[in-house]
């Protein structure tokens, strides 16, 4: 071994020694700054900044502190180290030190030699020392003195405060950790891990255990990325228990509990984000049945629509990333009963949408409470209206026929209804059922896409059969496209009554007026003059444009009167007069037509004698037939004129009937009020206001019969114009209008007795007036007398006015006659008055073809030549509720409606129509 690496064995063993002494001097220092910080971190409680600083503090002492022992103990040389290699070998002449300064280069060679064999002695004596005696074992001792000073405390500490140690350890270790410092209390927290949903509160409690607490208890608030603490007070809820509320939480911050510097732990309050719907978006996919594609719309109202049947899809969009949940769909249910609620789970089809489906079957509400993916729920549950529309049936209204008709057998019934259906048809059908036959339908349209259809059919009756008595039902029925077989509508049943053809006519006679029946005649003896001036103007004619117009003229009122002559012709004959008018309708129209042929042919430019030999022709064809003509004129003339009487006679009789009702509402009355019921003594008054009425009537009555028979001049009337005269004498002599004044004044004073009496009385002598055999009196009662002419049909038809006319009278009831009881019947107010309006007559008929003809007066024109106003068909399906459509109209009616019935006379209207 060379002195050099002798020298560095000792340099490096002296470096280590001094190593170990810098390491051990680092322990203690270390151990000295833990027990300072700790001793500091145990007295001032610091935060996890500060403690931080602490400790960062330290290391960097530590740090430094070693750094600079290590340096220090890393300068050794090879001079120190050949001097400690002396030191050690103890010799006088320093080998190490002196072979170490001998130049390498000597100037002889002895001088080299000499310097060699020195530098290999102390080389040899240098590497003969051990190990251990080189090491400088001495310059650690003040080391390991300093660190058995400095740890024996901690240790000390450790065993005598093994919590304190570990606690105050571990904040020292752990700097930044959230570590409470050491203290005798503990806290336990309610709730553990706090939660609160943004803008709510939260209620934080501390079960502090450990000794009461001698100072006061805070809470601690720290803000995330804030250093600053904010202390507030605390409520004591018992010895140990202290609590906080924080309101309004809209950040997430920590909090702790403090008692002076000993506190919990840090805990986070989280704070939940509750979902809410952004968006909503509404399908809803029809039943395939109605072929209709699925609508999409925004939900922008708190209300579904679907239909019955349909799939509908809901879908939510959210603030937050949605976690599956149900939507709660509970039905509408009738009061008193308890719904329950159905589950409806949803699809999370993206991150911040979920999607619900279900079927619409029944309307109710719907309740979706989303929950985010951490479980927080919406602040309140979306709520929406669910309105589920069935299917409805088709909707069927039947136009014609009305309700209740009255028919002939050979009538055509006019088909007129519409079918309606919210999304569409499929059939229409016509339904009709005859009492002891199974019903019938007919198939109006098989095949329907439409929602809606209009039906125009007719059916003629005398198909199927029908006789008079029986009754006829038809009905619309229509179905749509649902499968489930629930749309099926059907409309309102009519019923048609059948009738015989005489009913038919005495149902027109009670419907026609004088002046109606006599129209008719005037309107043909008016067209036959018509076409007769119009030929005599052509005969008269000069000029060639004066005979052009004239024969314009001709052909316009040959025309004219060949259409009414047709019309008139095949009209429905309801007098027995009529029948030979219709025979003489015929043959005047067959006369027209001929000459309206001769008209077409007609040349002007002929010679003047052969066109008045033309035309004398047509004067002759038209005037064949005038005889025949005028003596049906003068037959409806005498008619006519006997009607002026018989029409007296119907108002006798309706005045009769006014009495007739009076004196049994009195009648009525006084009992009630003998019975102790004074509820209807107020009627008395109007029902005296009606007799003062009546008996002004029976004086106008009397007035213009008077008139009437003084008017009369036809011989062939002289029997019945002179019994006018007997009764006129007879009721002056009973003189029952006396009696009737007595009776207004006794019940204008509210005696009900009197007032029936005297009622009574007069109604009695207005019967004994009708019980006289004379042609008036017996006309009175419905039976007109036979006159001495020639003609039947003459007598028979004054019969039937006279019936008419005194079935205009809504109070008279035949009770036997051509048309059977009842046919007339009417009812009465509840002051005695006839209430028109409810007569059976009123129902709609059909039949025979019927012209009706009103007269110029009444029509609005006032020539004074009594001209027709042009002819209508009887009215056939006016709408009428006066008879029950179940119900022969000859024995029972209908009650109206009492709102349509003045207030005065709904009682009396009740009692008239209850059975």
């Amino acid at each position: 071994m060379s002195l050099i690496s002798a020298i560095a064995r000792v340099r490096f063993l002296q470096r280590a020694g001094r190593w170990l002494a810098a390491f051990l001097a680092a322990i203690s220092l270390s151990a000295l700054l833990a027990l300072t910080a700790g001793l500091l971190d145990a007295w001032l409680a610091f935060e996890s900044p500060i403690r931080s600083i602490l400790v960062t503090s330290a290391l960097a002492i530590l740090g430094l502190a070693s750094l600079a022992l290590l340096f220090l103990a890393s300068r050794f040389s090879e001079k120190k180290a050949a001097h400690a290699a002396d030191r050690i070998l103890a010799s006088p002449r320093n080998p190490a030190s002196a072979a170490l300064s001998l130049p390498s280069e000597n100037p002889t060679p002895l001088a080299n030699h000499l310097a060699d064999r020195a530098r290999e002695a102390a080389a040899t004596e240098i590497a003969a020392l051990p190990a251990h005696r080189v090491i400088p074992w001495r310059t650690a001792k003040p080391a390991v003195i300093a660190l058995v000073l400095t740890c024996l405390p901690i240790i000390v500490l450790a065993l005598v405060f093994p919590e304190a140690s570990s606690t105050i350890a571990r904040r020292l270790a752990s700097p930044t950790a959230d570590l409470p410092p050491w203290s005798k209390f503990r806290f336990a927290l309610d709730p553990a891990s706090p939660v609160v949903v943004y803008g709510g509160e939260l209620t934080l409690a501390a079960e502090i255990s450990g000794g009461l607490p001698e100072q006061p208890v805070e809470f601690l608030i720290r803000r995330p990325g804030k250093p600053e603490i904010q202390r507030l007070p605390t409520f004591r809820e018992s010895e140990s228990r202290f609590s906080r509320t924080l309101d309004s939480v809209t950040e997430s911050v920590s909090i702790a509990f403090a008692i002076g510097k000993a506190r919990s732990e840090w805990r986070t309050v989280e704070l939940l984000l509750q979902p809410k719907v952004l968006a909503g978006k509404t399908s809803v996919k029809p039943p395939a049945y109605t072929e209709r594609e699925a609508v999409s719309a925004t939900l922008d109202t708190n209300e579904i629509t679907a239909l019955e049947g349909s799939e509908v899809t809901l879908s939510l969009t959210s603030n937050r990333p949605l976690a599956a949940s149900a939507l709660i769909f509970t039905p509408a249910t009738a009061p008193g009963t308890t719904p329950v609620p159905e589950e409806i789970l949803g699809e999370i089809t993206t991150s911040h949408t979920i999607t619900f489906r279900w079927i619409a079957t029944r309307p109710g509400t719907l309740s979706a409470l989303l929950r985010d993916v951490r479980g927080t729920p919406a602040a309140t549950p979306l709520e929406l209206g669910f309105k589920s529309i069935p299917d409805q049936a088709p909707v069927v209204d039947l136009m014609s026929p009305p309700r209740f008709l009255l028919a002939t057998p050979s009538s055509v019934l006019k088909i007129d209804g519409r079918a309606e259906d919210d999304f569409a048809l499929s059939k229409v059908r016509l339904v009709r059922t005859l009492e002891g036959f199974r019903d019938r339908a007919r198939t109006v349209a098989p095949a329907l896409t439409e929602k809606a259809f209009e039906v125009g059919d007719s059916l003629p009756l005398d198909l199927l059969g029908v006789s008079p008595g029986q009754v006829i039902e038809l009905f619309l029925e229509a179905a749509d496209h649902n499968p489930s077989l629930l749309g099926q509508g059907s409309s309102e049943i009519s019923r048609i009554q059948i009738i015989t053809e005489a009913d038919y006519a005495y149902r027109i006679r009670a419907k026609t007026t004088l002046e109606q029946f006599n129209a008719r005649y005037q309107a043909i003896a008016e067209a036959l003059r018509e076409s007769k001036e119009s030929l005599e103007k052509m005969r008269d004619a000069k000029e060639p444009t004066e005979s052009e117009n004239a024969l314009k003229s001709a052909k316009q009122a040959h025309q004219k009167a060949a259409e009414l002559l047709e019309k008139l012709a095949s009209d429905f004959p309801a007098f027995e007069l009529e029948k030979r008018l219709k025979e003489i309708a015929r043959k005047a129209a067959s006369d027209a037509n001929a000459n309206l042929d001769q008209l077409a042919k007609f040349d002007s430019t002929a010679p003047a004698a052969a066109q008045k030999k033309q035309i004398k022709e047509m004067l002759d064809r038209l005037g064949a037939r005038q005889a025949e003509q005028q003596q049906l004129q003068q037959n409806a003339a005498l008619i006519a004129e006997a009607g002026k009487i018989l029409e007296m006679a119907a108002k006798f009789q309706q005045i009769y009937q006014t009495q007739k009702s009076l004196s049994e509402r009195i009648r009525i009355i006084a009992e009630e009020i003998h019975k102790g019921n004074d509820q209807n003594r107020r009627l008395l008054t109007s029902l005296a206001d009606t007799q003062e009425k009546n008996r002004e009537a029976l004086d106008a009555f009397a007035t213009e019969l008077q008139k009437r028979a003084e008017a009369s001049a036809n011989p062939a009337l002289q029997e019945i114009i002179s019994s006018t005269e007997d009764f006129l004498q007879a009721l002056r002599m009973s003189d029952p209008q006396s009696v009737m004044d007595l009776g207004t004044q006794s019940g204008r004073q509210g005696v009900s007795e009197d007032a029936y009496v005297q009622a009574e009385l007069a109604r009695a002598l207005l019967e004994t007036l009708m019980s006289k055999p004379n042609p008036f009196a017996q006309a009175c009662q419905g039976q007109c007398q036979k006159f001495q002419i020639p003609f039947p049909d003459v007598n028979q038809t004054m019969q039937q006015l006279l019936e008419g006319l005194m079935c205009q009278n809504p109070g008279y009831n035949p009770g036997q006659g051509q048309g059977g009881g009842g046919m007339g019947g009417g009812g009465t107010g509840p002051t005695g008055n006839a209430a028109p309006g409810f007569s059976t007559l009123d129902v709609p008929v059909l039949g025979p073809q019927r012209m009706m003809f009103e007269p110029a007066s009444l029509s609005g024109s006032a020539d004074g030549k009594g001209k027709t106003a042009g002819a209508n068909p009887l009215a056939q399906a006016a709408v009428s509720e006066t008879l029950s459509p179940t119900e022969k109209p000859v024995e029972t009616s209908t009650a109206p409606d009492p709102q349509s019935i003045p207030e005065p006379y709904r009682e009396a209207v009740k009692k008239y129509f209850t059975p």
